[in-house]
């Protein structure tokens, strides 16, 4: 070995024991109250390697590591990143609150050279700069006697758990070939190469990665296959001859006057639905029919019978079961080392099949500062009610589905539904515990359509002393502060602080220019709907259609039916501009398209009120999810049952099949999605291959 690899190979195992020791850095200076196996991990970042592996090899080389920050994106347009995924069972643990002992469990699971052993069911945290190209090797290490992949004559449905593919949920990049394609099919013990070239003009900002294999999608995700994608950047706003500015990247004013970044939080929401059966296969459950797991026992998700959709009462199976939504794979965890007074990034994303997330942060009563819940849903009710009783601190929304917003929207919770994300900058006001709660929420407003109790998600502990200021005017001070010393002096510079002082506006880093009235050039519509069975021994159908009108003129489903591989749902053109009416006849649905991101122009209530501006409060205080989002731009969006929204969508660059579907993953496995392709002005519908499966050889 020379002298050269051996230094590189000394820095690369240098970088692993620092990533390590960061990793359990928190552990070691946690309070001796917090148990250490409770407390939040970052997300282990995945370890990406700078050249192809040498002929005969198994992986990339170790000879060529690039650690993240040496990738500065000025000059790495061009630069291929390399990393094995691999997808096994492993054996892990569970912490359930209602007995308050971890249960076995036995799961399919993402796992890489970075996995944490402690958190093993979630994905590492893949960091990418614009510009550079994504070279990914699944690995689908998975038995081949897959009992559920049995030939069949319904595509829609579960089936073939051991199958799988993957999705970069929010990139703007191919649908086609080798790159973000969800029509490949990735059969057990077969490997396959991935190449996302990410843009060198792609915004900065929060995405993620799961599987996406029609009939699988849900089981897989809720096993907690799901992980973080981050693109960093370091673009400034630069001046256009005209006054205004070309957009830069946010993260360039989420840095203290130093340099140094805002302190970062990744955090992922999942909803890990495994369960314990007995020698006939029924679903242990208690008394009050909430799933058990007894001595012995060894969870798993082998079946969506019993474990997904709706009980024989009508409830929603995931509210039935007593599961908790985790963070970062652990259930009512801590989240520890947070410092009273300071600005932190707190990334969010909900990578869940089955809650929606009204998300609020509570000063624990100091009085109640060593309690916590007792056994079971009414304790841990009592103890919200009880102990976490401090006003709802307030957030700061920079970016929406990983795209920053034109600017600061404040409120004292948020709501998440499959799929979204959210970046929040968060001070804490003062030292102490803090709740963190998921709040009541309408059930129209839920992905389940039923009412729920306020829930315990977790706690995060502050150190130091009370700041002595309100938040929002320590976030200002820090912002500013960031733009007077990080942005380039003159016109830059003047704008971004005129825009700070002008309600916190974040114009100077809005990556997407709006979408004018005078720029469209189509219209189209779209509306999600559950059709119930005539009689028990039907299934419901889940369809998507779009929006015609009734006699009185209401919205009525239109052309409407489940999702079919081999037809061609929607042919749109390249470059053009659409605005889509969007509804859900049945129940509320997440709206997700690949590709390419939409502007919310309108979002209205049955009664034609417009919903998506400032936030207004219904009697019981609780305003519409849709507030403030007004001209934000996302790639998904829930759809209150009755309501329209309107969004509009330019069609840029990238031609291809992809889909569109609904975020409750078992609803798109059980057809509610559609093809759709982008192809080139003037060209003929000639219909749409059914897709094929595809290897690596």
């Amino acid at each position: 070995m020379t002298t050269l690899h051996r230094s590189r190979l000394f820095a690369l195992s240098s970088s692993l024991a620092l990533g390590i020791a960061a990793q359990l850095a928190p552990v070691q200076q946690a309070s001796a109250e917090v148990p250490a196996a409770r407390i939040v991990r970052e997300p282990p970042a995945a370890l990406l390697r700078g050249a192809p592996a040498a002929p005969g090899t198994s992986g990339p080389s170790l000879m060529a590591a690039t650690p993240l920050k040496a990738r500065p994106q000025t000059s790495n347009v061009g630069t291929e990143v390399f990393y094995d995924l691999a997808i096994r069972y492993v054996d892990g643990k569970i912490y359930n609150p209602d007995t308050q002992t971890d249960d076995a469990v036995r799961l399919r699971a993402f796992q890489g050279e970075a996995t944490d052993p402690l958190i093993p069911y979630i994905g590492p945290k893949v960091e990418l700069w614009p510009g550079e190209t994504f070279r990914l090797t699944l690995r689908n290490e998975l038995p081949e006697d897959d009992p559920s992949c049995e030939p069949r004559d319904e595509h829609n449905g579960p089936h073939c758990f051991n199958s799988t593919n993957m999705h970069t949920h929010g990139l703007w990049v191919s649908p086609s070939g080798n790159s973000d394609n969800v029509l490949l099919t990735i059969k057990p013990q077969t490997s396959f190469q991935y190449e996302y070239n990410v843009p060198a003009d792609h915004p900065a900002g929060t995405f993620w990665y799961h599987p996406h294999l029609h009939g699988a999608t849900a089981l897989q995700v809720a096993s907690g296959m799901a992980g973080p994608l981050i693109i960093r950047g370091d673009r400034l706003p630069k001046p256009r001859e005209d006054g205004s500015l070309i957009p830069g990247d946010i993260d360039t004013l989420l840095t203290a006057p130093s340099g140094e970044a805002f302190r970062e939080r990744v955090l992922v929401f999942q909803q890990i639905a495994y369960a314990c059966r007995d020698q006939a296969g029924k679903i242990k459950t208690a008394a009050d029919g909430k799933w058990i797991c007894e001595t012995g026992d060894v969870g798993g998700i082998e079946s969506y019978a019993g474990q997904f959709g709706i009980t024989a009462t009508g409830s929603t199976v995931w509210n039935a079961s007593g599961r908790r939504t985790a963070i970062n794979g652990l259930v009512e965890p801590y989240v520890v080392g947070a410092r009273a007074g300071e600005v932190e990034r707190w990334r969010f994303i909900h990578a869940g099949v089955r809650d929606s997330i009204r998300l609020s942060f509570r000063k624990l009563d100091p009085a109640q500062a060593s309690a916590r819940p007792g056994k079971g849903q009414q304790a841990r009710e009592q103890f919200i009610q009880q102990a976490c009783t401090g006003a709802p601190l307030a957030q700061f929304a920079v970016a929406g589905d990983g795209l920053t917003r034109n600017a600061v929207s404040t409120r004292d919770a948020t709501v998440f539904q499959p799929g979204y994300r959210e970046d929040l900058l968060m001070v804490f006001p003062e030292p102490g515990t803090y709740c963190i709660v998921d709040e009541t929420l309408h059930p129209e407003q839920s992905v389940n359509n039923e009412s729920y109790p306020r829930e315990l998600l977790g706690y995060v502990t502050v150190e130091g002393s009370a700041a002595g200021k309100a938040p929002e005017a320590v976030l200002r001070q820090a912002l500013e502060a960031a733009a007077k010393a990080r942005m380039p002096q003159g016109k830059v510079r003047d704008k971004v602080l005129a825009d700070l002082a002008d309600g916190l506006k974040l114009n100077a880093f809005a990556p997407h220019a709006d979408i004018a009235a005078g720029e469209v050039t189509g219209q189209r519509s779209l509306g999600f709907q559950i059709v119930l069975p005539g009689s028990p021994d039907q299934a419901p159908l889940f369809e998507v259609g779009e929006i015609g009108t009734g006699g009185n003129g209401e919205p009525v489903p239109l052309n409407s039916s489940p999702y079919e591989p081999g037809r061609l749902d929607r042919l749109l053109e390249l470059g053009a501009v659409d605005e889509w009416k969007l509804t859900a006849f049945s129940f509320g649905h997440p709206f997700h398209i690949h590709v390419n991101p939409f502007q919310i122009v309108s979002v209205k209530d049955p009664e034609g009120n417009e919903v998506s501006g400032a936030p207004v409060p219904d009697a019981n205080g609780i305003p519409s999810q849709y507030a403030n989002m007004q001209g934000t731009w996302r790639d998904t969006l829930f759809l209150q049952q009755g309501y329209i929204a309107t969004v509009r969508s330019r069609y840029r660059r990238y031609i291809g099949d992809f889909v569109l579907h609904c975020h409750i993953l078992d609803h798109e496995d059980e057809g509610m999605m559609q093809n759709v392709r982008i192809a080139l002005p003037g060209t003929a519908n000639s219909g749409m291959p059914t897709p094929m499966p595809m290897a690596h050889h």
